[in-house]
């Protein structure tokens, strides 16, 4: 399991780092490499680390004891309700980081030049297709260990892995050199949710079918508030955008902070008007 995820790790260094040394042969010096896609990263990682972690480490001793006990439709029935309820804060999380990824790199990394900080939000943008995924995999692999079957998820790992390999050297070939560090990003995105499937189709030798319909309805009115409550932020950003005013870190910052706070209220607002149960 680690060997291969070390695979995938090497395979984004030299893919970012050739990026990089190519975009310095053609004179390009914003962005590319693998120092933007690893800040990108650590910020998808914050609502991951605090919120999916959280809820997996309170359910594994749980789920282990069910799993002991022989009760696997309960293991299965607490992997979906923690499925959900993470999606409660990693859906809308997502769907920030698609719309205001350069708004959020922008006040948050001040060491650097603004457009150094935009094409990282340019990357953690490309990186939010894979919040969800990434974050569901992750509560089904902790099925897998419930079971104490640590070898049957190394197949879902190594498919993840191909597939980003794949799709990181396609995009280092293909794709224009600036591009080729947010091309990780999709890659990244993609392949865990490939994995995914992979995943629920496995862990069904321990808790029988568990069909992406469990969850994803709900996951789509959870994505739907989402949009409704972020959409017409996004609009109103990209007008003040096209203003082309140079505004300062600290302006970012205060129009971050108006964006989160109104979002926050509306995301609530559109999740109870839909009837999302977790939400409470």
């Amino acid at each position: 399991y680690v060997l291969i995820s070390q695979l995938g790790y090497l395979v984004t260094v030299n893919v970012a780092t050739s990026a990089a040394v190519r975009s310095a042969q053609e004179g390009i010096e914003t962005g590319v490499g693998y120092t933007p896609y690893t800040y990108a990263y650590y910020v998808l990682l914050l609502p991951y680390s605090i919120v999916t972690i959280s809820i997996v480490t309170a359910i594994l001793p749980h789920i282990s004891k069910l799993a002991l006990d022989g009760k696997r439709d309960e293991v299965k029935a607490q992997l979906i309700r923690a499925i959900r309820l993470v999606g409660v804060i990693t859906v809308p999380s997502a769907v920030a980081f698609l719309f205001f990824g350069p708004l959020i790199t922008q006040s948050i990394f001040v060491g650097i030049s603004n457009e150094d900080s935009r094409y990282i939000g340019y990357v953690l943008s490309a990186l939010s297709f894979g919040l969800v995924a990434f974050s569901i995999n992750l509560i089904l692999i902790r099925g897998f260990n419930a079971f104490e079957d640590t070898r049957t998820q190394v197949a879902s790992i190594l498919v993840i892995n191909i597939v980003s390999v794949a799709m990181s050297y396609f995009f280092l070939s293909f794709v224009k050199t600036q591009w080729v560090t947010i091309g990780l990003g999709v890659a990244f995105s993609v392949s865990y949710l490939v994995g995914l499937f992979v995943t629920l189709g496995l862990l069904k030798k321990h808790v029988g079918k568990l069909a992406i319909s469990e969850f994803l309805g709900q996951h789509l009115r959870l994505l739907i508030a989402s949009v409704l409550a972020m959409a017409p932020l996004f609009v109103m950003t990209q007008y003040i955008s096209l203003l082309e005013i140079e505004f300062s870190r600290a302006a970012r910052a205060g129009e971050l902070l108006v964006v989160m706070v109104v979002a926050f209220f509306a995301y609530i607002l559109a999740a109870k008007a839909l009837r999302i149960e977790e939400i409470s």
